[in-house]
């Protein structure tokens, strides 16, 4: 950094501010809206109708081809995760950065424990995870801002795969601007259409009971 701006090379404030490092106190929360999405932790999604916890991040990875653990290749790849923990860090009062502590889905093969069939359905298995945290070289955060937040439709009583469907931004409006740059969220399965396997699915519980809500009556 100092050899930087030492060189003459323009830094940008935001790598300043990051360059200071954030206070060793952080804040948590049990659920956060970003991108017209509201994710929750898992544990917060324990007994809720709604189901906010699921995530899944685009990114450029080294794995395995066609299920072997010889031909290594770099390609974009999708994590599928569950958020645990979601912390905000306080870079001197200058900045903040939120982060999601995720538990990700084993995809290091291919077509292991995240596979698609043939109508293009990802499904994944919850009980296969990895970067969860647990170890020394684990990578379980990522930025809220590149979060993706997806629901899982459990595909039998007895079974741990579990349907992905993207969820949809609410309240997010496209205000073009000319000359903007922008970064939109990806489609992660632009092609498939769920409705004609599920039904209409919904991103609601079904699995315990509502509650409903009369309308007060004015005096």
């Amino acid at each position: 950094m100092e050899g930087l701006v030492e060189s003459g090379v323009e830094v940008p404030e935001e790598i300043h501010i990051l360059a200071n490092e954030p206070f060793m106190i952080a804040t948590t929360y049990n659920s956060y809206a970003i991108n017209g999405f509201k994710f929750h932790t898992s544990s917060y999604d324990e007994g809720r109708p709604v189901q906010g916890s699921g995530v899944a991040l685009v990114a450029q990875t080294s794995c395995f081809e066609n299920g072997n653990n010889v031909d290594l290749v770099m390609r974009n790849k999708i994590y599928y995760g569950i958020i645990k923990e979601i912390i905000e860090l306080n870079y001197r009062n200058k900045g903040n950065i939120v982060l999601f502590k995720c538990d990700w889905v084993d995809n290091r093969i291919q077509d292991k424990w995240v596979k698609k069939d043939q109508f293009g359905v990802t499904s994944v298995n919850l009980k296969h995870l990895f970067n969860t945290g647990e170890n020394m070289l684990d990578e379980p955060f990522i930025l809220a801002s590149q979060a993706v937040q997806v629901y899982y439709v459990k595909e039998g009583p007895e079974s741990d795969w579990y349907a992905v469907a993207q969820s949809k931004p609410r309240d997010l409006y496209d205000m073009a601007v000319e000359n903007e740059i922008r970064n939109p969220m990806p489609d992660l399965d632009a092609n498939v259409d769920l409705s004609g396997l599920f039904g209409d699915v919904v991103h609601v519980r079904t699995d315990i009971d509502g509650v409903i809500v009369a309308e007060r009556k004015r005096k």
